[in-house]
């Protein structure tokens, strides 16, 4: 970690809690994220290897549904890019001065 600092830099910190619980084949991963919110990934495997791609999207779907959740609330980013977005300042043209 400290070498990794050290060479990189550090530029957010993802301060989370995660609870991880399954149904069947279907594990759900419930993050608690400090300054964002709470999430959740649901993640269907084909343990048995008896499930087409598209009976494990079907389950997915179905938790999707069940918890009330739409293709909108989807994200493709990480906690740490949702964070640096969150804290990025914000310039308004009227008052920021050029050095």
């Amino acid at each position: 970690k400290q070498l990794l600092t050290i060479s990189n830099g550090i530029l957010t910190i993802v301060d989370k809690k995660r609870e991880i619980y399954f149904i069947d084949n279907v594990k759900f991963q419930l993050d608690t994220v400090k300054d964002l919110g709470t999430f959740i990934e649901i993640e269907a495997t084909d343990v048995n290897k008896n499930k087409s791609k598209e009976d494990l999207l079907n389950q997915c779907e179905f938790y999707m549904e069940l918890f009330k959740l739409s293709e909108s609330d989807l994200i493709s980013v990480s906690y740490s890019d949702l964070i640096l977005e969150k804290t990025k300042p914000v310039y308004n043209n009227a008052s920021y001065e050029k050095p």
